[in-house]
């Protein structure tokens, strides 16, 4: 079914206004009270900046944040952000996109990401299952090209994951919760300065759960679970006033089970060879600052991270004996599965100049930046049904094996400058040029070998007013590199795909006002996008079988356009308000999708998308809520968070339902202890976070004769627990 997007959804607009008139309500006139807003500094820029004098957009989500939302991976807290949006594919939301902007899947082909993760340093891009709420302090969210500073991984933004730093006493501290669906969760920090120059941090995390899904023909609850453990360790040095030095460590393990789609569209699978989504990651960073120079400071970065990934699904999504074996049903019925392993190996060095921090005049900074990739995959497809002569869909009816090497090398140099044109009014241009390398082969003997010159950067206006408002203008380029396919079956002309471009304007305001207990932050932008990278699909066929292969082309051009506004209102000594909305408006220029499938008018031909809106982008999306502290140590929290309905994919007219959804958590705390009791989901809404539609006339139902339908993974349903924690 094809759901057409509302400009404004009705239980979203009920629920916002209600709370924002709620709020102008309870306002108090004195202006001598104790709850004032905290001062939120952003660490992901060349220097650390406080959050509302930063002329970008970028959303701050504290620790205690991440623990009244009860998260325990990043993909807990990417609702919180206007206009952020991801796709599962896997066990977690592992593909994220911002303003509509990001990739959804990936399986053979190699993937340039839109959307950059970094991890205390680390280049975690494209491994944001492993990325846990760990001892985080505090993640930043970046939306709009980061070309400056980030490069070719992100064009439409960038996550900064910044965890907690040892603390000057020593301090301990236990966490654990419960829940339904067999959930639960342990953790421990330990923090200690082990001298007037070393510090010590480690802190360990376990989170367990079935999951949401049934397999009614195992007749097994398990086979969706997750099983996640991370360790974090930090030493710092500070050998004298003028040098800081942080080594950090992250050990990851997840083995996650992957049996999310359903032939009946629901949480009760058939699938007979469950699936899975592991990674085990060992990484590294060493950060070195110093001060001693005259001119300048210093700032050194190396990182390294080693990442084994699996992947792997039941391609069929049911068990043989399904059908009988004298039916039409089982004449036709096949039984697949497809595994996928990558080791990847990432190694970077960033080191960079910056000018003496000034109350005024110039400041400029320079840098120089080499990244080093290696990703090896090994694909395995098994047909699990050999002695079937009819359906063979690899050359091997047993198994078959793909190989790949894929390396890619970066190296960039960048610079920004500060100008102050008078009191209140700063110039900010930012430029990097990125010399970018890949070489590819793989076990069909292709080979590529592309080499770009790359570059983006950024022109902004800061006017800063007496009452310390901030109002700007930005003008930002990002980049995404070009690439290829490797697919043997491909013709020439789709065998390569250009690098992808885009142009960011924006205008904003930020603000603290009535006495520091209101913040605002306000912005509109227009994104140009040129010769966007996006999936097709062609079916071919070959002995009478059906075979789809993906593939990444270039659409000509595509427009992003917006409103995201956040705002936190401490309106007295016990109570909080907090809210986000996002608007966005997507559409394609000029392309004409080859495998697109238009069920309404198939004539087989080229579809024109040009004005559809792109794929992941919702067309308003909201977070609100209130916190509460009673006057006994009590305290509750509602919130209410919402998406329009989206496209799926650029091959089909598939959308996701709008959805509302209500969250709830009470809790007592004295002293240095605290528990719990939250639920989310509270309606139990269904929530669609991926979805296709099996094209070519072809669908995934023996039952059905393979008749073409929708499916749509499902996310979390109504969840409810315990949460406890003690520091000594």
């Amino acid at each position: 079914m094809t759901i057409k997007t509302q400009p404004l959804h009705g239980v979203f607009s009920a629920s916002l206004l209600a709370l924002l008139f709620s709020a102008s309500s309870v306002a108090e006139t004195t202006r001598d009270r104790t709850s004032q807003l905290e001062e939120v500094v952003v660490s992901g820029e060349f220097r650390s900046v406080d959050q509302l004098a930063l002329a970008n957009s970028v959303t701050v989500i504290d620790q205690q944040l991440i623990d009244n939302r009860e998260a325990k991976n990043l993909e807990d807290l990417l609702n919180l952000a206007p206009n952020v949006n991801y796709s599962a594919g896997a066990s977690r939301g592992r593909f994220i996109q911002i303003r509509g902007i990001g990739e959804r899947s990936q399986f053979v082909a190699p993937v340039n990401p839109s959307v950059g993760v970094i991890l205390d340093g680390i280049d975690f891009t494209g491994l944001g299952t492993g990325v846990m709420a760990l001892d985080t302090a505090q993640v930043e969210i970046f939306r709009g090209p980061q070309g400056t500073l980030y490069g070719a991984n992100a064009l439409a933004g960038m996550i900064n994951v910044v965890g907690n730093r040892p603390s000057d006493e020593i301090e301990f501290s236990v966490r654990g919760g419960a829940g339904n669906y067999g959930s639960y969760d342990l953790g421990a920090t330990v923090s200690a300065p082990l001298s007037k120059a070393v510090g010590w941090r480690l802190a360990a995390m376990k989170n367990s759960s079935d999951g949401y899904v049934e397999n009614a023909y195992l007749q097994r609850n398990n086979t969706n679970n997750i099983d996640e453990r991370s360790l974090r360790n930090q030493f710092t040095f500070t050998p004298s006033e003028q040098l800081d030095l942080s080594l950090t460590s992250y050990y990851i393990d997840i083995d996650n089970g992957y049996d999310a789609f359903s032939l009946d569209n629901n949480r009760s699978t058939l699938s007979d060879e469950p699936g899975h989504d592991r990674q085990t990651s060992w990484a590294h960073a060493l950060q070195a600052d110093y001060s001693g120079m005259a001119f300048a400071d210093v700032f050194a970065l190396a990182s390294y991270a080693d990442s084994d990934t699996e992947y792997g699904y039941d391609e069929d999504w049911a068990f043989r004996e399904i059908c009988a074996a004298d039916s039409d049903c089982g004449y036709w019925q096949y039984s697949t599965t497809d595994n996928y392993e990558r080791e990847n190996t990432n190694g970077s060095v960033d080191l960079r100049l910056l000018s003496k921090q000034q109350q005024s005049g110039l400041r400029w900074a320079v840098g120089w930046y080499y990244r080093d990739q290696s990703v090896d995959l090994n694909r395995t497809y098994k047909n699990n049904d050999p002695d079937d002569d009819f359906y063979s869909p690899i050359s091997n009816p047993d198994i078959s094996l793909y190989t790949s090497e894929y390396r890619t090398r970066s190296t960039a140099l960048y610079g920004q400058v500060d100008i102050p044109l008078t009191t209140a009014l700063v110039l900010v241009a930012g430029l990097r040029g990125e010399d970018f390398q890949a070489d590819f082969s793989d076990s069909d003997n292709a080979v590529f070998e592309p080499n770009e010159n790359l570059w983006g950067g950024k022109l902004a206006l800061e006017y800063t007013a007496a009452d310390d408002t901030l109002v700007y203008g930005l003008i930002s380029r990002g980049y995404k590199a070009g690439g290829f396919n490797p697919d043997p079956s491909l013709d020439e002309d789709v065998k390569t795909f250009a690098t992808e471009s885009m142009l960011n304007y924006e205008i904003g305001v930020k603000g603290l006002w009535l006495d520091s207990t209101l913040s605002l932050q306000l912005a509109g932008f227009y994104q140009q996008r040129d010769d966007i990278q996006v999936k097709q699909s062609r079916a071919y066929a070959e002995d009478g079988v059906i075979d789809f292969v993906d593939f990444l082309d270039n659409a000509a051009a595509g427009a992003n356009y917006g409103i995201e506004t956040e705002l936190n209102w401490a309106s007295s000594d016990q109570l909080d308000w907090f809210a986000s909305l996002a608007l966005l408006e997507t559409e394609y220029q000029d392309f004409i999708n080859l495998s697109h499938v238009d069920r309404d008018n198939d004539t087989g031909e080229g579809y024109d998308m040009s004005g559809r809106a792109q794929a992941h982008a919702p067309g308003f999306q909201y977070f609100a809520g209130l916190h509460y502290r009673f006057t006994a140590p009590f305290f509750a929290r509602f919130e209410v968070e919402g998406k329009d309905t989206f496209y799926f994919s650029e091959s089909h007219n598939e959308q996701s339902e709008a959805y509302t959804l209500m969250n709830a958590r009470i809790g007592y705390q004295i002293n240095r202890a605290s528990i719990a009791l939250w639920v989310k989901n509270i309606s139990d809404e269904t929530v669609e976070t991926r979805g296709f539609y099996f094209s070519h006339d072809f669908g995934n139902d023996p039952r059905k004769l393979y008749a073409p339908e929708p499916y749509t993974q499902k996310g979390a349903p109504r969840t409810f627990g315990v949460s406890m924690s003690y520091q000594f």
